[in-house]
């Protein structure tokens, strides 16, 4: 039976998301275009929310770090904190132990946190968020697709992103930088779409959201948030290059930039003043990621393109079908600024994480709605060039069906997905059983614990699940069995101390009759 690894639990959300895209498709072909985008919506809504339910636990690195800050945010919304109460010492600029956290921009924290706060401390509430973010990604990608081009090319671009794997798996929080990375996608897109719309209209909204959606992007991610304004500059010069040393062509691109400024501008103040010390190395450590390698996150220049493989797939073909796509997009774009925009947008993306010293596999994923609409373009001249071969036979309408149907399950990949969260394969999974057993740890700790003021001690069954576990329960934890000194400063501070009890505590723990001891069922 395939996917008999998938629980119960886990596939339930599935077979309606399944259902409710085949639906879109459907009412698509029958030319029923407006209930067809808010199905596709719902589909992809559905698609992430099976994602997001996939894994009843945190996922190492970063998901466990931004769901902590959000809690904490969602108490205070001002003060982005790690630990709230730090007992111990800790140093400011180690973003994994500090207390006052701007390792990040806020604002998909602050969603997250509200999230947090409608929902509970719970993983569904911490992915809630970007499954909305990325199903509102794929309306904007139907939206580009259609202004640009046409209204097949954007259906069949959107159903595509909204199936892709990689993009997924960033829903639910499985790749770095997870929310992050959803979050400023969308943002970006979003500021792409609305400079889509004002080109079409030139209507001042659009102006207006374009500088609120890139604010909010440099809001998530910083200054590359701003993009759509480089491919603006750009695009210009499109039908007449004079504009380009026009002053009254910059008019629009400056009143909505200086919108954007006034979006992401107060908190960079509001921090600086607030936190000094803290927003100082941020962004000296920001400004750092382009010139040198930041924590061991380096490559050639050919990174990025070596990356396709891991975000797109790794056939031999796949490369060919981006190139493919891409020549389609730019020969079938209806106007020249919107072509120059793509050009540009592609370009400028790859050109400026290839320079950077720092790199990592998502930072390209900015060009992801692009590569996927142009899939949609390719498939919609592929069957339209079939459909004029076949004159028109109601054969041609069922193949369409079947192959947008295929080629969008293509991009699932619901094969990976079951070896990323299942235990189909126990030693390819990103170590499932031990984030499992870290699950059941913490269950016990809330048990024993209750809502004392504990700090707890030696709390990683994996890897920095002492993190974790401050998301769970109101504790502060550490990962390390304490020394005498930590003990002291515990006690000063006025917590009761919990450790776990995996087989090795020394001595001086073991007959202190004042510090609880968790038993751990998976210590050797």
């Amino acid at each position: 039976m395939p996917f008999n690894f998938f629980s119960s639990s886990q596939l339930l959300p599935l077979y309606p998301s399944i259902g409710i895209l085949l639906l879109a498709v459907i009412l698509f072909q029958a030319n029923k275009i407006r209930s067809a985008i808010i199905i596709l919506f719902l589909g992809i809504l559905a698609m992430g929310f099976f994602m997001a339910n996939l894994d009843p636990f945190l996922v190492l690195w970063d998901e466990q770090y931004h769901a902590l800050v959000a809690k904490n945010l969602a108490s205070n919304p001002l003060k982005p904190m790690l630990y709230k109460d730090p007992v111990l010492p800790y140093y400011f600029a180690d973003w994994t132990k500090n207390h006052i956290w701007l390792h990040k921009q806020p604002l998909f924290l602050w969603q997250m946190a509200l999230s947090i706060k409608l929902f509970g401390a719970n993983v569904i509430a911490v992915r809630l968020p970007s499954v909305l973010m990325h199903a509102l990604t794929s309306v904007a990608i139907y939206r580009i697709g259609e202004v640009a081009i046409n209204r097949k090319a954007g259906f069949y671009g959107a159903l595509f992103f909204g199936l892709a794997y990689y993009q997924l798996e960033h829903v639910a929080g499985r790749f770095t930088t997870d929310h992050n990375d959803v979050a400023f996608l969308f943002y970006v897109t979003a500021s792409l779409w609305a400079w889509f719309e004002y080109q079409r209209s030139e209507k001042p909204i659009y102006l207006v959201l374009t500088g609120l959606f890139s604010g909010g992007a440099v809001l998530v991610k910083w200054l590359m948030g701003m993009l759509v304004y480089a491919v603006w500059f750009f695009a210009l010069g499109a039908d007449n290059k004079k504009n380009w040393l026009s002053p009254k062509s910059y008019a629009p691109i400056v009143k909505s930039a200086l919108i954007a400024l006034a979006v992401f501008l107060p908190w960079q103040i509001f921090i600086h003043l607030k936190y000094p010390v803290e927003a100082a190395f941020e962004t000296n450590l920001n400004t750092d990621h382009f010139f040198n390698v930041v924590e061991g996150h380096g490559g050639t220049i050919w990174f990025h393109f070596e990356a396709i493989s891991d975000i797109y797939g790794s056939g031999d073909l796949i490369p060919y079908l981006i190139l493919a796509g891409i020549i389609f997009l730019i020969v079938k774009t209806k106007k020249n600024v919107y072509r120059v925009a793509f050009i540009a947008l592609i370009a400028l993306v790859y050109l400026f994480y290839s320079l950077a010293a720092t790199k990592m596999t998502s930072f390209t994923i900015l060009v992801s709605p692009l590569i996927y609409l142009g899939f949609g373009v390719m498939i919609d001249a592929l069957l339209s060039w079939m459909d004029k071969l076949a004159k028109g036979s109601q054969s041609i309408q069922v193949l369409r069906f079947a192959a947008v149907i295929g080629f969008g399950f293509m991009c699932l990949n619901l094969s990976k997905i079951e070896k990323n969260h299942t235990m189909k394969k126990p030693l390819d999974n990103f170590g499932r059983e031990r984030e499992l057993a870290q699950m059941e740890f913490f269950r016990n700790v809330l048990n024993e614990l209750g809502d004392e003021k504990y700090v707890v001690f030696n709390a990683d069954i994996g890897v920095n699940g002492n993190i974790a576990l401050m998301f769970y329960g109101d504790y502060m934890a550490y990962g390390h069995i304490p020394t005498t000194g930590d003990l002291e400063l515990v006690q000063a501070n006025n917590y009761k101390v919990a450790i776990r009890d995996d087989g090795t505590l020394p001595d001086y723990i073991i007959n202190n009759p004042l510090i609880v001891k968790l038993s751990d069922e998976h210590a050797n």
